[in-house]
């Protein structure tokens, strides 16, 4: 584990898949990441790159050459290397290697940047293509954010969205991206019930909102993740789990006529040889 500090919060950051494994607001000593308890799931903040989700057949083609990649892509559980550290900052990196190529057959530095502001968390990705050959690139962020279901209940909670949003639900359907239900949502905030996720993640494309709140109705608690303009959100938790996960994806998981090339992947950028991609997010507590 890495840590950093600043007057304000402490956090701690997993080496493994560069997972935000902690952050801890001094003046409350409240743990706002969620512990990995593997009763419900042995995670906190997968980094999902290059695809989100899974692949039609787990399997893509690239230049007539047919390649395995599994869910969420290939870095969610590789080690990172510290390249910065000091104070309320760090970066990990992680660069292809020969196990990397074999499911994602290009030249690229993933780097991943968490600095400590005086109300929360930054947290920057940069993705550079060091190949000579257009990259397709997809990314999504996946932290799991602690909820007190000892002092209080599931239904203390609510989702807010910083935008009015008139959303249908997407999700696995057949096992496959698909649509759930029409006219799931309308508004801004969605209860959070202990069952809310019996039937898996929900799944909204093309929302309005750049900030997902999750804020308790029985007295000033709150945790907002700007989303920095990610598209696509993803929402889930274990049934009746002490954690919610707020996931902004910039891609999503294969539908059933997915055609085997990244490229057309909704969302999936082109990344140009040579090039950098920068996004990232924001917590705010």
């Amino acid at each position: 584990m890495i840590s950093i500090e600043n007057q304000q919060f402490t956090a701690k950051i997993d080496l493994k898949g560069a997972q935000l494994a902690s952050l801890v607001k001094k003046s409350t000593n409240y743990e706002y990441i969620w512990q990995r308890d593997p009763k419900y799931w042995t995670d906190s903040a997968p980094n999902l790159f290059p695809i989100v989700g899974h692949l039609k057949d787990n399997s893509y083609q690239y230049q007539q050459k047919t390649y395995q990649m599994a869910k969420h892509g290939i870095v969610r559980h590789e080690p990172f290397t510290l390249t910065k550290n000091g104070g309320n900052h760090c970066q990990l990196s992680y660069q292809d290697t020969p196990k990397s190529r074999m499911a994602y057959p290009f030249k690229f530095t993933l780097l991943i940047d968490f600095t400590l502001t005086e109300n929360g968390l930054d947290v920057a990705y940069t993705i550079k293509n060091q190949d000579e050959k257009i990259m397709p690139v997809g990314l999504g962020y996946h932290p799991a954010f602690a909820i007190d279901t000892e002092n209080f209940v599931h239904d203390d909670y609510e989702i807010v969205f910083n935008k009015n949003e008139d959303l249908d639900l997407y999700g696995l359907v057949d096992n496959y991206f698909g649509l759930r239900q029409k006219d799931y949502f309308k508004g801004n905030i969605i209860p959070l019930k202990p069952t809310l996720f019996d039937q898996d993640a929900l799944v909204f494309t093309d929302i309005k909102s750049t900030a997902i709140t999750i804020k308790r109705k029985t007295d000033d608690w709150f945790l907002t993740m700007e989303t920095g303009g990610a598209p696509h959100l993803g929402l889930w938790a274990k049934s009746a789990a002490p954690y919610v996960c707020i996931e902004p994806w910039y891609t999503y998981l294969d539908g059933p006529d997915a055609t085997g090339d990244l490229l057309d992947k909704p969302g999936m950028y082109a990344l140009e040889a040579g090039a950098d991609l920068v996004r990232g997010y924001r917590i705010l507590v």
